[in-house]
């Protein structure tokens, strides 16, 4: 199962898709008078020998919240 955020190793879906929510959201903000940050991260198997629970239960212990664990993972 993936995130309905996720946008790659979906079918007819990829980088392109991702870029047009991004740029919309950035001129929002924008044109709304915010300053925007931003980050990339590529995390292609940065994670394929992490124990999935461990890895979990550490970013709870160090208050890392509910929220951003959901965005970044499929638990």
């Amino acid at each position: 199962m993936s995130n309905d955020f996720q946008f790659g190793f979906k079918r007819n879906a990829g980088c392109s898709h991702a870029i047009f929510p991004l740029r919309k959201c950035v001129e929002y903000f924008i044109a709304c008078g915010s300053t925007v940050f931003m980050a990339s991260l590529d995390a292609e198997k940065a994670f394929d020998e992490v124990n999935d629970i461990k890895l979990l239960n550490k970013m709870c212990d160090i208050g890392v919240p509910r929220h951003v664990i959901r965005l970044i993972t499929n638990w």
